[in-house]
């Protein structure tokens, strides 16, 4: 079961915007502002100019190549659940 968390605290992300994504069947896509992770590779928009949103998650068994892109840090919420 999900437990409530009472802070509501950010982290500190690094991204990647203009990113596109060449999948494993050479079908290309083009995101706003992607997060690298281990597990794979997280989609989304930023708020504000300062904080990203998370909208989608890419596994890293179906990407094979992430090209271009300009790196940056920016914010991201932690869950409210834990």
């Amino acid at each position: 079961m999900l437990k409530k968390l009472k802070n509501n605290e950010s982290e500190i992300i690094d991204i990647l915007e203009m990113a596109q994504i060449i999948y494993t069947d050479g079908k290309k896509e083009f995101f706003e502002v992607i997060h690298i992770a281990k597990e794979g590779v997280y989609t989304g928009r930023m708020r504000n100019h300062n904080e990203f949103i998370d909208c989608g998650f890419i596994p890293t068994q179906i990407i094979k190549e992430i090209m271009g892109g300009t790196e940056r840090r920016t914010r991201k919420k932690k869950s409210k659940y834990q």
